[in-house]
């Protein structure tokens, strides 16, 4: 009846052992009690809680492999209790990588274990165990078992609340990223629809109009009774000029270099172009210290990255009257990092009030699950953009679109398998 009062309205594994501690002390002695708790998300890992002497067990923040457990006997539900009269000679807590050190540095001799058992299965254990030697008996493990019996319903229910409550965060955690990739998606849509719109006023604005001049020009040269050569050269140089600008857009459309040469190559030839009119004239500058490591994963990962450089190296040139422009590629143990910095001014309302560009650079980053910061160093005059993406993702995305290719492949052939029998059935 105490021990049920102690626990009753605790919503915390370590509360719970906490007020039944005294309890248990006086029906059976201990220097170190723990419970051992099994989550359902994790069944082949456990849980430490303990009062008394502090161990190793208790202090991970993750839960542990069960078959790294001095119990994973009991754990694994192959004995029904523990007993030992000095665990430090017992070989069942000792074998190849278990977890045993506590044992030792704990001096823990004698040690009592029962299993919290809730509708058959496995939940968890009580750990109880003392630094004298030979310190329980068979009437001990009986009275444990009562304990075990009495705490494994509020055991379960204090696991099953935790794993509502990961559930609740999981869930939230995913209506976030759905809504953050939906607004994402919507604004880089946006953003496409006004690239759209802006190639189309190039082509409007400059293509068509230096066409609609050189037709003018052969309507001209046609009413002539004679052609003069300078008449041809001119008239050259006109369409010279529109194949010229006809390139600028397509290549402003699809970066070819990145596609043949490679990700450092292509904004190096980005640099080039956007500083080519500058006056005064830009210094650039790119640096690869990841011997092309970024130009190993997927194209579309590759293009969006390209992407996200080429909208910075944009804004420094033509917003922030940089004079300096140097990107740099390096790897973290865990991140590739692209960095753009400039000596330029930076965006005048400051990065948060920033929109356009700057927001459909942030929305790119999103859906390659990488990160974007933007700095300035007021000392230095220096603005920074640097791009953070992890490098499990070269390889997660290209995985993903492996698998996407085989469902298609696969696809196909079923599409193509059924097709031929409806095709002799229609030949006969």
């Amino acid at each position: 009846m105490a021990i049920s009062r102690a626990v009753a309205g605790q919503l915390d594994f370590q509360q719970v052992l906490q007020r039944v501690a005294g309890e248990i002390q006086a029906l059976i002695p201990y220097d170190h009690m723990d419970i051992s708790v099994i989550f359902a998300d994790t069944r082949d890992c456990c849980a430490a809680y303990e009062v008394g002497v502090a161990t190793g067990w208790g202090e991970a923040d993750a839960p542990k492999p069960i078959e790294k457990s001095p119990i994973r006997q009991l754990l694994r539900g192959d004995v029904d209790c523990i007993l030992t009269g000095d665990a430090w000679q017992d070989d069942r807590f000792h074998f190849e990588g278990a977890f045993d050190a506590p044992i030792y540095e704990a001096r823990l001799h004698s040690r009592l274990h029962v299993p919290f058992r809730v509708h058959g299965t496995i939940h968890g254990a009580l750990n109880i165990s003392c630094h004298e030697k030979d310190r329980y008996s068979e009437d001990d493990v009986t009275t444990a078992r009562e304990i075990a019996d009495l705490l494994a319903p509020y055991v379960y229910a204090l696991i099953r609340s935790e794993e509502a409550k990961k559930l609740a965060l999981s869930e939230g955690a995913a209506r976030g990223r759905e809504e953050a990739l939906r607004v994402g998606a919507l604004r880089l849509t946006e953003g496409m629809e006004n690239e759209r719109k802006r190639l189309g006023m190039d082509l409007h604005d400059q293509t068509l109009a230096d066409l609609a001049r050189v037709s003018r020009q052969l309507s001209h040269l046609q009413r002539q009774p004679g052609l003069r050569a300078s008449d041809l050269a001119e008239l050259d140089g006109e369409i010279s000029t529109c194949i010229t600008e006809l390139r600028r857009i397509i290549e402003d459309t699809k970066p070819g270099i990145l596609e043949l040469f490679g990700f450092s190559e292509a904004v190096e030839a980005q640099l080039e172009r956007s500083v080519a009119s500058a006056q005064p004239p830009i210094r650039t500058m790119v640096t690869d210290n990841t011997a092309s490591l970024l130009d190993s994963g997927p194209d579309p990962l590759r293009q969006t990255m390209f992407r996200i450089v080429q909208e910075a190296i944009n804004n420094a040139v033509k917003h922030g009257h940089a004079r300096k422009i140097s990107v740099s590629i390096d790897t973290t143990a865990s991140h590739l990092n692209v960095s753009i910095e400039d000596n330029g001014i930076g965006p005048a309302g400051g990065w948060d009030r920033s929109s356009g560009g700057v927001d459909n650079m942030r929305v790119r980053a999103r859906l390659i699950s990488a990160s974007i910061d933007f700095a300035r160093s007021s000392p230095e005059g220096l603005t920074r953009v640097i791009i953070s993406l992890p490098l499990a993702q070269l390889t997660q995305a290209e995985t993903e679109l492996e698998n996407l290719r085989s469902e298609s492949s696969g696809n196909k052939d079923s599409a193509s398998a059924t097709s031929i029998p409806q095709n002799k059935e229609a030949a006969q």
